[in-house]
């Protein structure tokens, strides 16, 4: 557990930088290591912002991943903790109250083991992906290698929140059969269509106009065999997890349903 004051107050405040400005450089980069790892850890998100740096990347939602990026959210706090804002406007005081709030709470939160809930009824990978993959800008021939590149880790992505829930029933956790049913519905209309009228191929309505046809071609034979080889049989193996899963639960009491783990 982090503590806030932090453990030992005496040295945290012997430590921080004394001065009006070096105080506000050490909350700016704080701040500014905070969003670059949230970004990392979230490449969805910076591919939502505009951050193409991450673009070929997928979250990893591994128990073993939340647990590292938990652990540098920790180390993050008791660096921000002792900044003192004393003579800092009010914005930079209000970003590290706000900052501080979020990780705090990334804390509190993870006594309930979020991670082995990846889903919701309307929310998680099986919903965000196809989003994604509609709402992404193409401008270049990278752009869509790092597409394709992105799309090759679907199936680790999947059998990765397989395993959060698996781990979560074993641990004595139960998932709503309504929530099921509806996640089930979504995976189901996704395999239901076919490669070039899926979701997933939204990128191939539309090439920007410095790519040729040649290689317009090439792009769109290496997406549909992507969604046909790597998308659709995960979605295909989660479907079946489901339908297990919802058979098991439906005896059962089940908890709440939580949201997202990351942010």
């Amino acid at each position: 557990m982090v503590h806030y004051p932090p453990r030992n107050p005496v040295q945290a405040a012997s430590q921080a930088p004394q001065t009006l400005a070096a105080r506000q450089k050490a909350l700016a980069q704080v701040l500014h290591e905070i969003r670059e790892f949230r970004l990392k850890t979230d490449p969805e998100y910076a591919s939502l912002s505009g951050d193409k740096r991450y673009d070929r990347d997928l979250t990893d939602y591994s128990a073993q991943a939340y647990e590292q990026w938990l652990a540098q959210y920790n180390q993050f706090l008791l660096e921000l903790a002792p900044i003192d804002t004393t003579g800092m406007t009010a914005v930079e005081q209000a970003s590290k109250h706000k900052m501080m709030q979020w990780l705090i709470a990334q804390e509190e939160r993870s006594e309930t083991k979020p991670w082995q809930e990846p889903v919701t009824a309307d929310s998680g990978l099986p919903f965000e992906l196809p989003e994604l993959a509609t709402e992404l800008h193409f401008d270049s021939e990278r752009d869509y290698d790092d597409y394709l590149a992105r799309l090759s880790k679907v199936p680790t992505a999947f059998q990765q929140i397989t395993d959060d829930m698996t781990a979560g029933e074993l641990d004595g956790r139960r998932y709503a059969p309504e929530m099921l049913g509806k996640v089930l519905a979504q995976v189901q209309s996704i395999v239901s269509q076919k490669p070039e009228d899926s979701p997933f191929a939204a990128p191939l309505k539309h090439f920007p106009a410095s790519i040729s046809t040649a290689e317009q071609a090439r792009i769109r034979k290496a997406v549909l065999a992507a969604i046909q080889q790597d998308v659709f049989p995960a979605y295909e193996r989660f479907r079946r997890f489901l339908k297990g899963l919802q058979q098991s639960s439906q005896t059962k009491s089940p908890n709440p349903s939580s949201t997202r783990v990351h942010p």
